[in-house]
């Protein structure tokens, strides 16, 4: 294959955000969103509508503000993630041109109780989450990524927790257990979810005494991860469209065109190869009915010096090696024959009864030699 026909060059498939708004509640994060999607709806000139997954029950308070932007918005009350893959489907589609979930913390919520129900559990254990997450990323991180089209999502926010370490005395014995600390802030949904988007905001409602003694709240939105590197970072009190327009005015000036997709589909990755591990039986059995003829010949486990070289002549004779990895590493049909080949030299074998060595020196193998490995 030529690399041309490899490879295409460097442009983007068309032109399309998506963003996450993470926040406890009263954070701002679903008008923050909102204002956020009506601006680049209308910078992207989009036409068709925008569909809102709302399990939040905060859609409502949103008709005023899309009828006074003239977008239509059309709304969905659900905690499936069968829905929201169902309207990614609509976004690829084309039929309606912004997805906004509010939001996926429900969605996930939803995909935990449903895995617990399913396989009657009353706790998620280790094993559990190892099942779990991974079918969470299958099931709704990738096929989000794959998704062309505008996506917002927003997600309530939850804690850290760190253990501290705990005290021990001069011999080692904890003497008191570490305890349980915050340490930092997240979305409430699996692992890297958020960090999926291109754009990552984190909203905080931020109160504070002004100098004439009035109490003032902020909206504060904090740029967590910006893609196009135009306000990664940067911190906006009471944001509003504006404040993020630099990376949808990036998007949109990046060339359009078609990327180069998947060359092969070919499974590279180590699976149950049961072909494989009849081969390694098939070998296994061979080598067994080889070291059986050695002890039929009572040269199973030699014990004076005379037979331990007698054996290792043998051995080199028949393989051509005295190395048992190497002769391990031989296949079962190769392995078949030179048994053939062992069997046949000891019944000529048995028959010495004199210098052996000899014998074993002036074997004729030349047969053998058609199967050399």
């Amino acid at each position: 294959m030529k690399l041309t026909d490899f490879a295409t060059e460097l442009v983007s498939k068309n032109n399309f955000i998506k963003a996450s708004f993470g926040g406890f509640q009263g954070a701002g994060k679903s008008r923050t969103a909102t204002e956020f999607i009506i601006g680049a709806y209308k910078d992207m000139k989009c036409k068709k509508p925008i569909l809102i997954i709302d399990n939040e029950k905060g859609s409502r308070f949103l008709i005023p503000i899309f009828k006074k932007a003239g977008i239509e918005a059309i709304a969905k009350d659900t905690t499936s993630l069968a829905d929201v893959i169902q309207a990614f489907d609509f976004i690829q589609k084309g039929e309606v041109d912004f997805l906004f979930i509010d939001s996926m913390t429900k969605i996930y919520y939803k995909f935990v109780r449903d895995y617990k129900a399913k396989n009657r559990k009353s706790f998620m254990a280790l094993n559990d989450w190892g099942k779990l997450l991974p079918a969470w990323q299958e099931e709704f991180s990738d096929r989000f990524v794959n998704t062309d089209g505008n996506i917002v999502f927003t997600g309530r926010g939850g804690f850290e927790y760190e253990k501290e370490e705990d005290t021990k005395d001069e011999n080692g014995v904890v003497v008191e257990k570490g305890s349980f600390v915050k340490s930092g802030i997240k979305m409430k949904i699996a692992g890297e979810t958020p960090y999926e988007t291109d754009l990552n905001i984190w909203m905080q409602l931020e109160k504070e005494i002004t100098k004439d003694g009035k109490p003032k709240q902020l909206n504060v939105a904090y740029v967590l991860k910006d893609r196009s590197d135009t306000i990664n970072g940067k911190i906006f009190e009471m944001p509003k469209y504006k404040s993020f327009k630099p990376i949808i005015n990036f998007i949109l000036g990046l060339p359009i065109g078609d990327v180069a997709q998947e060359s092969t589909n070919v499974n590279l990755t180590p699976g149950n190869d049961f072909d494989y591990y009849e081969r390694l039986t098939n070998r296994k059995i061979e080598i067994e009915k080889i070291e059986s003829l050695f002890e039929l010949n009572n040269l199973g486990s030699p014990r004076s010096a005379e037979e331990k070289k007698i054996k290792t002549m043998i051995i080199q004779k028949i393989f051509g090696t005295t190395s048992k990895t190497e002769i391990e590493k031989m296949d079962a049909a190769q392995l078949n024959f030179k048994r053939s080949e062992l069997d046949s030299f000891f019944n000529a074998f048995s028959t010495v009864d004199d210098d052996k060595i000899s014998f074993i020196e002036s074997y004729n193998i030349a047969k053998e030699q058609l199967f050399a490995v």
